[in-house]
């Protein structure tokens, strides 16, 4: 758990503090020059994004072959380790438009959020690819289809956000660990969540999950579960204030993976159990509620933060619908044991 005196201190001390604890707790953040990897990996900005397109229309072509692949280049999809070949590489059929890429030329890493469609049906794609000497050596992938997701998801109402794609003055980057830091810091604030802040959130922040907009939405919910208490009509700082997360018990095997200094933005990935038994809650105004989850579940979650003065302002999330308790096969730390 995260020291409490985080909150309410200035952004760079509650950053430095932020930093502080992250190295103190050794959360798993790649960063190559630690470990006494080259400086300069061979393959540039340019280079992975190369090989985010190139991916796309192999999968589109169902034939990896057309990828430049390291001997026992390991591919999971949905969490689940698969040959490389199987899965949507049989499936999709057709690329949509919708794309959000993330690049960490420093760790030779590249991800991207997507549309996909297999037989006409839309799906969100998010791949997280690593590469070495030129060859792809690792292939994570989530495909969350909507029908499979307990409905919740919508593909095709993803639209690009300026905020994403602008780069940062290059005296105004963070470090990859100050990125890693900032995220994390979320996922403790959301974790058993008190109405405590320890993420230094920006006031125009908004969150984007599985295509529904889940924060600042005056209209009634089409799609997951109704929202008698307005938590949807609220910005990101104000929602967790109202300690309305209480019921996510656990954020676990969390990866900080990808690190775009360059846009300002830091994919990480997690899994948020929910152990269910939770029936009212009290929230910090004082209202009684149904947090409406009932049952163990977990989500596997692909989170990508648009971080920008030190703050958080952008959030967009493939949340997908997992078996309670489901390990995560590219953990440092697979075993866990729920939070008390």
């Amino acid at each position: 758990m995260w020291i409490r005196t985080l909150t309410g201190q200035g952004g760079r001390t509650r950053l430095a503090r932020i930093l502080a604890v992250i190295l103190a707790l050794g959360l798993t953040i790649r960063t190559p020059h630690a470990l006494g990897a080259p400086a300069a990996p061979a393959c540039d900005r340019a280079c992975l994004g190369g090989l985010l397109d190139s991916y796309l229309a192999a999968l589109q072509a169902h034939d990896p072959s057309r990828l430049p692949l390291a001997e026992g280049v390991r591919f999971t999809e949905n969490g689940v380790p698969l040959a490389i070949g199987d899965g949507a590489w049989r499936t999709v059929d057709q690329i949509g438009d919708y794309r959000l890429p993330f690049i960490d030329p420093e760790d030779g890493q590249a991800g991207l959020y997507g549309v996909v469609f297999e037989d006409g049906k839309p799906a969100r794609l998010m791949v997280r690819l690593k590469v070495d000497a030129g060859r792809i050596t690792e292939i994570e992938t989530i495909v969350l289809r909507p029908q499979e997701n307990n409905g919740f998801g919508q593909p095709l109402a993803m639209k690009r956000r300026a905020g994403f794609y602008e780069d940062v003055p290059e005296d105004q980057r963070l470090t990859k660990t100050q990125l890693a830091a900032v995220a994390n810091a979320y996922f403790d604030t959301l974790q058993q969540n008190n109405g405590t802040v320890f993420a230094p959130f920006a006031a125009d922040c908004n969150r984007i999950e599985s295509g529904v907009q889940t924060t600042n939405n005056q209209e009634v919910p089409k799609v997951g579960r109704p929202d008698p208490a307005g938590i949807k009509k609220l910005g990101c700082e104000a929602q967790f204030k109202t300690g309305y997360f209480r019921f996510v018990t656990h954020i676990r095997d969390r990866r900080f993976l990808i690190a775009d200094r360059q846009k300002g933005l830091i994919y990480a990935a997690a899994f948020f159990d929910h152990q269910g038994d939770l029936r009212k809650e009290t929230l910090t105004d004082g209202r009684v509620v149904d947090p409406q989850y009932d049952t163990p579940w977990t989500w596997q979650i692909g989170e990508l933060f648009k971080v920008r003065d030190g703050k958080i302002h952008e959030v967009e999330a493939l949340v997908m619908h997992a078996p309670y308790g489901l390990q995560d096969v590219w953990s440092d730390h697979p075993q866990w044991k729920p939070a008390h």
